[in-house]
């Protein structure tokens, strides 16, 4: 998207000054006018799958967000080793059509974009990057040419030590096998290749829980790593295997895509408080999201905090936050929230969250998730407000501004 700039400087001259002398400084200003970018923040909302299955609806969900001063949609464009855009790597997803591989006549990734450049919005291709298929569901053979890749590889499946998957929500894939890491980067490359899309958005980059992934290719791998450095642990070997995908992926971006922005969504504890026997990213998930801020493999990552501030509780938002925007260094924290609080909607607490991560110095907010707005215009309406009453969202704004990028 293109840059914004103004000027926040004010002309001066002395008395004396003549009008000649006093063009001088307009000059100045003007080249300043060139060279001072928005610092702006990030009004990001989430798009999930499950929120639209016709192109009208998903239009309608981009109008609405963009009528409510958001400035960037993270719209869900692979699942579960599926696909919402022409892909010549996987197939469409069952959702669109009815049947794996059945081609739905649209694009839903090109519509998106089109929409949201339209209203000026940024749009970002929110990716799952290792959940394969859910667990409950048998893996059908696909319509068209295009295999769903468990089932040509099913050694790609992440297991525990006991070489099952005893996750209830999804089978995944590994991430210790470089063919699966290798997939999943041409997966992201052949995305910015044929589509303008403002940003990457990674989810679900971790592995299911602390005693994945046991398959044959990792255990073997940690088997040689190991004996180079007795030291090592299994869960340091696993989250540098989810590190390495994360800069495979950065790679690849910048290579394809330079101008794009890479950003993931993660666990929203890093390591629990003091005091606390939370879950976390860094132990149980092979997470380790800081590392990828440090490493500048991330331009932005987005914690998932989907609680409400109460201070001296263990999910307290406002500590957590304050947490992660600590260590932002030379990248951006997106700080995540979800759009409902104990199963309600309280725009007081949204009010709350938002204005936190301002005072606290996050580059901006994303909500979580455009479906539960979807409940009630109001909501939508409430981070504008009126012109008596104005809200978060009241004046637009661009995204934040990345001087590497």
């Amino acid at each position: 998207m293109k840059a914004l700039f103004v000027v926040l400087l004010a002309a001066c001259s002395s008395p004396s000054a003549t009008p000649d002398a006093a063009l001088e400084p307009d000059a100045a200003l003007d080249a300043q006018i060139d060279a001072q970018p928005v610092a702006g923040e990030m009004r990001g909302i989430w798009v999930t799958r499950f929120a639209w299955t016709t192109q009208p609806q998903l239009e309608a969900i981009i109008d609405r967000a963009a009528a409510a001063n958001f400035n960037a949609v993270f719209l869900q464009v692979r699942g579960e080793g599926d696909a919402y855009y022409h892909s010549s790597l996987e197939p469409w997803s069952r959702r669109l059509a009815g049947a794996l591989g059945r081609d739905p006549g649209w694009d839903p990734l090109q519509v998106a974009i089109d929409r949201a450049h339209a209203h000026g919005m940024e749009l970002h291709a929110y990716v799952n990057v290792f959940t394969a298929w859910p667990t409950a569901l048998a893996l059908p053979t696909a319509e068209g040419t295009k295999p769903h890749a468990l089932s040509v590889h099913p050694e790609w499946l992440a297991v525990t030590s006991a070489h099952v998957n005893a996750d209830s929500e999804y089978k995944w894939f590994t991430a210790g096998n470089p063919d699966v890491r290798a997939h999943v980067v041409a997966v992201i490359t052949e995305i910015a290749t044929n589509y303008a899309v403002d940003g990457v958005h990674l989810d679900r980059i971790r592995q299911p829980g602390a005693d994945y992934s046991h398959d044959a290719v990792t255990e073997a791998a940690y088997a040689a790593a190991h004996a180079q450095n007795p030291a090592l642990t299994w869960s340091s070997f696993m989250r540098a295997q989810v590190d390495t995908m994360v800069a495979d992926i950065h790679g690849a971006l910048l290579a394809t895509r330079p101008a794009a922005k890479l950003s993931a969504a993660v666990w929203g504890i890093y390591e629990p408080l003091p005091g606390c026997s939370t879950s976390q990213g860094l132990r149980d998930y092979h997470q380790d999201s800081l590392v990828w801020l440090d490493r500048e493999i991330v331009d932005a990552i987005v914690p998932m905090m989907y609680w409400s501030i109460e201070p001296g509780a263990c999910t307290d938002w406002a500590t957590l936050a304050r947490g992660f925007i600590a260590e932002t260094a030379t990248r951006q924290v997106w700080a995540g929230m979800h759009a409902l609080d104990d199963s309600a909607f309280d725009f007081a607490q949204i009010r709350a969250r938002v204005e936190l991560a301002r005072t606290e110095g996050a580059h901006g907010v994303m909500v979580y998730a455009s479906t539960y707005l979807d409940e009630d215009p109001g909501r939508w309406s409430a981070f504008v407000g009126t012109a008596e009453a104005p809200s978060v969202f009241f004046e637009p704004s661009p995204p934040p501004y990345m001087p590497w990028k």
